[in-house]
């Protein structure tokens, strides 16, 4: 279980007392839901989150709060692994994230992106317990081939805006290779250039992958941030046209789950995948129904009255410095920005409804569990083995 001592210490009795509230709200909202519970050697909870920025400010919204950190560890907490997208080039908000996790839990990320087109100088990861899932020593970045480069309509060749990363696991009877992916958004314009770029970087980690798997003894598994609206578009036809099982849920995982950017898709070995409650198709958790919630919106908004004061205060500074016209123009529309923000009562509840996304974050993670213990099966192929 997270490490839940630290809150003791906490000197503000109203934060100490607001994070627990939100800690057991979220506890039992997993309970209700019928998250599953973690079963050591029967089956894996595995599972997919875009973190938002985690965490380096560069919208302005302000740091995540002590709180946050609690509630993130929380949610991992219940998983077994766990691929994680948009950490930042800081390493030191994962870190204390891992220092609230249980001691068995480790991570491995790759290192910041830093693509002139729609990297980010982001990390692509996962966090996984130790004492149920092994790392077998092989993690690496796909790199397309020539044949396989993405196609501009300059003619050019490109690797991918933010490269996939995957990584060799064991759990059990259950050796899979985890990959994750935040796939280039572009566009949602299906006759842009932009958008023809998101659907090329499916269709070529997905072809890659599959061909990767015909000559793999583990399953492979690809999740992430495919910025995917909806089943039956052309990047969600890409994942099934190269042979992957993907994970279906009734309701999409960006905050008001009306999107479909998140999935789970399987490209495995036969009779090796095996689902618990194959029939869910709720395996989204909307942590908003629990933490930053809508009724939350008075506790935070002294806090953010606090936050936009203190960017003010530096943007003006800022601009005092400030030479180019460029960078006046930016912190200008800074600052008037901040400034409708604070206006009135409804400017800074539609603040609210952004800022929370950037204490949390504006996708839900996904899960899925599946078994790993095939013990049953291997002892009956025993009995038929024909004697050598």
């Amino acid at each position: 279980m997270p490490y839940y001592y630290p809150l003791k210490r906490l000197k503000d009795a109203s934060l100490r007392i607001r994070t627990v509230d939100g800690l057991q709200r979220l506890r039992k909202q997993l309970k209700d839901e019928r998250f599953p519970s973690k079963k050591t050697s029967e089956s894996l909870i595995l599972g997919t989150w875009n973190l938002r920025n985690f965490d380096d400010d560069r919208f302005n919204y302000g740091p995540r709060l002590y709180e946050s950190f609690y509630y993130i560890a929380e949610i991992i907490n219940h998983f077994d692994v766990i691929a994680v997208q948009e950490i930042c080039s800081d390493l030191w908000p994962l870190k204390r994230i891992m220092n609230i996790l249980d001691k068995d839990y480790d991570y491995i990320v790759t290192d910041v992106t830093h693509s002139s087109v729609g990297g980010n100088q982001e990390r692509l990861g996962f966090i996984y317990n130790k004492s149920k899932v092994t790392f077998t020593g092989i993690a690496g970045e796909i790199v397309l081939p020539p044949k396989m480069m993405i196609s501009e309509v300059d003619t050019k060749k490109r690797q991918f805006a933010r490269t996939p990363f995957g990584v060799d696991f064991q759990s059990g009877w259950f050796k899979f290779f985890f990959s994750t992916v935040h796939i280039f958004f572009g566009s949602n314009s299906p006759g842009s250039v932009k958008y023809k770029r998101r659907v090329q970087e499916i269709e070529a980690v997905a072809k890659y992958i599959a061909k990767e798997a015909k000559n793999s003894d583990s399953n492979h598994i690809l999740v992430g941030d495919f910025n995917i609206k909806k089943a039956g578009s052309d990047g969600f036809n890409a994942l099934e046209k190269n042979g992957f099982t993907v994970v279906t849920n009734n309701k999409g995982s960006n905050r008001d789950q009306t999107k479909f950017y998140d999935q789970i898709s399987f490209r495995s070995k036969k009779d090796e995948l095996a689902f618990v409650e194959p029939e869910r198709k709720d395996r989204v958790i909307q942590f908003f129904n629990s933490i930053f919630r809508d009724e939350d919106f008075e506790t935070y908004k002294p806090i953010m009255k606090e936050r936009i004061a203190d960017k003010l205060k530096v943007s003006k500074k800022e601009l005092e410095k400030a030479t180019s016209k460029t960078a006046r123009k930016k912190l200008n529309s800074q600052i008037a920005s901040l400034m409708a923000a604070r206006k009135t009562n409804a400017s800074l509840r539609a603040y609210y409804d952004e800022w929370r996304t950037f204490q949390a974050s504006d996708h839900l993670p996904l899960w899925v569990e599946i078994k790993i213990d095939f013990s049953d099966q291997y002892l009956e192929k025993l009995k038929t083995q024909d004697n050598q």
